[in-house]
């Protein structure tokens, strides 16, 4: 099946973030963009071997593009319990809900439910830190101190020097893949319009030695 086929399933499968809190910064990742980062995966021969741990994931769009592809499992974490079920139901549909596990928790660059994961793939689309400075960073620096094979982030652009210089000091490679245009729907008090595309850089970070 084309990627773009598999795009349209997961737009009208796994919903948006309903009511999304802007202390939260919740922005559903786009599922083209999604689709995108698991393809990149698959083709350098690491999806389908690796459990793909999704940070901050909303309604698990980055997990079921993962598992729509060949993951043979995901574990996604959100602080939100609101989008467990609809995360659980989206898999339902797509007959993927025994290989995802959603967990409840909070991540900050000290906490989070995993301690190591060794040989698995981190996928994140972190809040971008603009109504809490450094948050962005917080979710990248517990992502590297799991140790994954690979880290898949989607950024708000312009910080690659610095997000270059973190990765490095971890035993990390990273490198720009793309940078995208990521609509923003209205869906706060505070938007204008009626939908806003932000510039965001997907970073691959590759763990040094393999």
């Amino acid at each position: 099946m084309k990627i773009s086929k598999f795009s349209k399933i997961l737009e009208e499968v796994a919903p948006g973030i309903p009511k999304p809190l802007r202390e939260l910064e919740q922005y559903t990742t786009p599922a083209h963009i999604a689709l995108r980062v698991a393809q990149h995966a698959k083709l350098s021969g690491l999806l389908d071997g690796s459990i793909v741990v999704d940070l901050g994931a909303g309604t698990c769009r980055l997990s079921l593009a993962a598992l729509l592809l060949g993951a043979p499992k995901a574990v996604a974490v959100d602080i939100d319990r609101r989008l467990q079920p609809l995360c659980m139901e989206a898999a339902r549909r797509l007959g993927l809900e025994s290989l995802i596990e959603f967990i409840v928790s909070r991540i900050s660059r000290d906490t989070g439910p995993i301690s190591y994961c060794g040989d698995c793939i981190v996928v994140t689309n972190p809040p971008f830190g603009v109504w809490r400075r450094g948050v962005d960073t917080e979710f990248i620096l517990y992502a590297l101190s799991l140790k994954p094979t690979r880290i898949y982030a989607i950024l708000k652009s312009g910080n690659l020097e610095y997000h270059r210089g973190l990765a490095l000091s971890r035993g990390y490679d990273v490198k720009l893949l793309w940078t995208l245009k990521f609509p923003i729907p209205a869906s706060m008090e505070h938007h204008r319009s009626r939908v806003r595309r932000v510039d965001v850089d997907v970073l691959c970070y590759e763990r040094k030695g393999g």
